[in-house]
């Protein structure tokens, strides 16, 4: 009997043994079915890797260019700028000198009216002066003539 209860526990062994070694089994076939999931995974994580790497890459590139193109733009910017100011000093600067020679021409043609208007007053008066002093020769005249007249008559 020994023999037979000791076979039975033999038995009962082997059949924890077996359902041991099966849940093993399944463990081990679950653990693989993960593995190759987390391989899968893995794999297409390193695909959006490269890909996120390539994409920043570019946007990098892209940012680069843009810096560049602002940097350029701004100094373009500046430069207009400072030659605009410079050509509104210029323009300043001409408008300012023509002022000043049109206000001495200005000046210089007052005087000369002045003087010119003086010279006119002048003339005028000498003109008037010589009409009466015509007048007076033209009456000394006609009373010589007169007088001459007069004389060879006698």
């Amino acid at each position: 009997m020994a023999d037979a209860a000791e076979l039975e526990g033999l038995r009962a062994e082997v059949e924890r043994l077996s359902a041991e070694l099966a849940e093993t089994s399944e463990q081990k076939v679950q653990a693989a079915q993960y593995g190759l999931a987390v391989l899968e995974e893995q794999q297409r994580l390193k695909q959006r890797f490269a890909q996120l790497e390539t994409e920043h890459e570019a946007a990098a590139g892209e940012l680069e260019r843009l810096k560049e193109a602002f940097a350029d733009a701004c100094s373009n910017q500046k430069k207009v700028a400072a030659d605009g100011e410079t050509r509104e000093e210029t323009l300043l600067r001409e408008a300012a000198r023509k002022e000043g020679a049109l206000s001495t021409k200005i000046t210089v043609l007052q005087a000369e009216g002045k003087q010119t208007k003086t010279v006119l007053t002048n003339t005028v008066s000498e003109n008037e002066r010589l009409y009466i002093e015509l007048q007076e020769v033209k009456k000394l005249l006609l009373t010589h003539c007169h007088f001459s007249t007069l004389i060879g008559q006698s």
